[in-house]
């Protein structure tokens, strides 16, 4: 049986696009069209205190809570739709029934939303999404996971070096390189290569 584990904001959901939307308009940033961030926490656009600023201002908005989709649902049913499918995002936990109310809204069939990754929120100690998997996957099953987080990709395949690992492609990770962590640049390659297994 294969188990599936999926990152949440900007890897099934567009969050840099909207994120963007919401910082160049508040801040009053002058982006060319089609801007694509270089460092994942938009440090080449903001000081540390916007960024404070602007993340606080995004997840309070409706803009936090509608983000579109980076596959399309019924795709991403009709491929994963046989097989448990765990989300596992790093945002805060007092903002996932609306992040777990955003997927669904948006169509994708799941099993459970849990936070997980590497950043802290209100001084508690994270829980890294190799721990996340640890506690749902159950003996002889393996495991799928997608991000684009490559310091996420390697906890998981340190963790579990069978894991099907994929890296989703983003400007701010094209300088990564890992022999065998997958690299896909859509989600096409992710969903056409999933491995077969009883």
């Amino acid at each position: 049986m294969l188990r599936c584990f999926f990152d949440v904001d900007g890897v099934v959901l567009d969050f840099e696009s909207a994120y963007l939307r919401m910082i160049s308009a508040y801040f009053q940033l002058d982006l060319p069209e089609n801007f694509q961030t270089t460092r994942w926490d938009f440090s080449e656009l903001l000081t540390e205190q916007q960024q404070l600023e602007g993340w606080e201002y995004f997840v309070n908005s409706n803009a936090f809570r509608e983000l579109e989709s980076l596959v399309p649902a019924p795709r991403f049913n009709e491929v994963f739709g046989a097989y448990p499918v765990h989300f596992v995002t790093n945002i805060p936990p007092e903002h996932m029934d609306a992040r777990r109310e955003n997927l669904s809204q948006v169509g994708y069939r799941f099993e459970s939303v849990h936070p997980g990754g590497f950043l802290s929120f209100n001084e508690q100690p994270p829980r890294t999404k190799s721990q996340v998997i640890a506690d749902l996957v159950q003996d002889g099953e393996q495991i799928l996971f997608v991000d684009d987080h490559p310091r996420n990709c390697v906890d998981v395949k340190e963790s579990f070096p069978e894991a099907w690992v994929w890296l989703m492609s983003r400007t701010f990770n094209q300088d990564f390189d890992h022999p065998t962590i997958q690299r896909a640049k859509h989600w096409e390659q992710v969903l056409k290569s999933l491995p077969r297994v009883p």
